[in-house]
C-alpha cells in the first residue's frame, strides 16, 4: 500500500511539473510566440512538450486574448482549438497540425487551454478538451465540433 501512495504521488508532482512547462509555438513566417510559466522546463520527452516544441506550418499561436483572436479572424478564417495537456485525443491532433498544417493554408489555429480558459469555455459553450470553435472577427461562433485534426478542420471549415 505505501508503494502505490509514493507513486500517486510521484505521478502528482510529475503532472504539476509538466502544467508548469513553457508553451512555444511558430508560425509560417518564423515568428514565435511564447507563454511561459514560472517554472518553465528544457524540452522533455512527454508527449505536450514535445508537441509545444515542435515546429509548425500554416499559424499557429497560443491563445492570448479574445481580442487577438478576433483581429486574426479579421485577416483569416481562425479556429479555437480547445486542447488539455492530458487529453491523448489534443495532443494527437496537435501532432497531426504539427505534420500537417501546411494543408490548413491561410486558416489560423488558436490553442487555448482547456482547464484554464473558463470564461472562453463558457461563452462557446464548450464542455469537453478536444473542441474546436470557428470565430469571425466579431468573435461569433461560425461553427463548432469535436476532434478530427486537420481533417476535420478541412470538413467543418464554414468559408463566406
Amino acid at each position: 500500500m505505501k508503494g502505490l501512495s509514493v507513486l500517486f504521488l510521484l505521478l502528482i508532482a510529475s503532472a504539476f511539473s509538466f502544467g508548469q512547462s513553457m508553451m512555444s509555438t511558430s508560425n509560417s513566417n518564423g515568428n514565435s510566440t511564447t507563454m511561459m510559466s514560472a517554472n518553465p522546463m528544457k524540452a522533455d520527452p512527454r508527449v505536450g512538450n514535445q508537441l509545444r516544441y515542435a515546429p509548425s506550418s500554416g499559424t499557429k499561436v497560443i491563445f492570448t486574448t479574445l481580442d487577438a483572436a478576433q483581429a486574426l479572424a479579421a485577416k483569416h478564417p481562425t479556429v479555437l482549438f480547445f486542447s488539455a495537456d492530458w487529453c491523448p485525443y489534443c495532443q494527437a491532433d496537435l501532432r497531426d497540425i504539427n505534420a500537417n498544417g501546411d494543408r490548413l493554408g491561410d486558416v489560423a489555429i488558436v490553442v487555448a487551454d482547456y482547464d484554464k480558459a473558463a470564461e472562453l469555455k463558457a461563452k462557446y459553450r464548450v464542455n469537453v478538451q478536444n473542441t474546436y470553435v470557428q470565430i469571425d472577427a466579431s468573435g461569433k461562433q461560425k461553427a463548432a465540433w469535436v476532434g478530427g485534426g486537420v481533417d476535420g478542420i478541412l470538413s467543418h471549415l464554414v468559408r463566406s
